[in-house]
């Protein structure tokens, strides 16, 4: 037998396996990609399994499971996935887009400033990419809006502090007024329970006289109280902030 036909037909074998395993990938990848645009995003992350058993060092199939398991909200699985995607391509467009969908999981995630470093990154690969722009600074301005709300919470804790500690001077200087005002209640109670003396008969105003005393405060009273009783209130001050 010719040696050269055994190498040949060797050769035929070969690249057939490997022509069938190429059309199973992207068999593979085009079915997880039907299922992704259903929005059957568990499907779609099998097919796309099944794709890297069969071809592992290929991207597309890396970063698109990676948008599955994101829409999955499996994040820290899809930043696995755009991580690897991001190894397998020596295409900066390619390696930007996985770069860039990692800053998508950290906004997700509450973590601005992550993301607006990993967008950074991402322009350096693609820097006319107005999308990636775009999300850097709104990263930018969610990180800033962040620590500026931190930052009031902290000093709003600090001013707390400070009013219980004056609340709590003001609660201490209350109970040693009382202490005092007792103390001196205590010391008028001693002196009230002294017998009464006997008082002169000779002072005494007629009874007559002392009746038109009682009336006359009591109607200077009346008066009093009815000039109390229509008073107009003050009225609240009115606040001068802006209603925007």
């Amino acid at each position: 037998m010719d040696f050269r036909f055994i190498i040949t037909v060797f050769c035929m074998l070969f690249s057939s396996q490997i022509l069938m395993a190429q059309k199973s990938y992207n068999a593979l990848v085009y079915e997880g990609n039907k299922k992704f645009d259903a929005k059957e995003y568990e499907a779609s992350s099998s097919k796309y399994l099944e794709a890297i058993a069969e071809k592992n060092g290929n991207y597309t199939a890396h970063y698109n499971l990676g948008n599955a398991l994101f829409k999955s909200k499996k994040y820290e699985e899809a930043t696995a996935e755009y991580e690897k995607a991001t190894k397998l391509t020596k295409s900066k467009y390619e390696k930007a887009a996985a770069i860039y969908n990692q800053g998508n999981v950290q906004m997700q995630s509450n973590h601005p400033d992550k993301a607006a470093e990993l967008y950074k990154k991402a322009l350096k690969q693609d820097p006319y990419n107005e999308a990636i722009r775009k999300n850097y600074e709104i990263a930018m301005l969610k990180d800033k809006e962040k620590k500026d709300k931190q930052k009031q919470k902290q000093n709003k804790g600090k001013g707390g502090d400070q009013d219980q500690k004056n609340k709590d001077d003001s609660e201490k200087g209350s109970q040693k007024k009382e202490q005092q005002d007792g103390k001196g209640d205590n010391q008028k109670g001693n002196d009230q329970g002294k017998p009464n003396q006997p008082k002169k008969e000779e002072n005494k105003i007629p009874e007559e006289a002392e009746k038109m005393i009682l009336r006359d405060i009591e109607n200077r009273e009346k008066e009093t109280a009815r000039r109390i009783l229509n008073k107009k209130a003050n009225s609240m001050p009115q606040s001068n902030e802006k209603d925007w």
